[in-house]
């Protein structure tokens, strides 16, 4: 445990780390006109940090690129 819950190790892995590297305007967060690269999970992550594992499908470039 590192102080931190779910919800705030996700922002600082994902809309933190693209602001930090200065691509904040392409990646980051799910929002029109930004790169399409996404894991799509079958378990609230910020419920349980582990439900990460839980991966269903992986979307990268807006295209699907497979299942688990």
């Amino acid at each position: 445990d590192v102080g931190l819950t779910p919800l705030e190790a996700l922002t600082a892995a994902t809309r933190n780390g693209a602001r930090v590297l200065g691509l904040e305007s392409t990646l980051g967060t799910v929002e029109a006109g930004k790169l399409a690269d996404l894991v799509v999970l079958g378990s609230d992550p910020t419920r349980d940090i582990r439900h990460l594992r839980d991966i269903v499908q992986v979307i990268k470039g807006g295209r699907l690129v497979g299942p688990r």
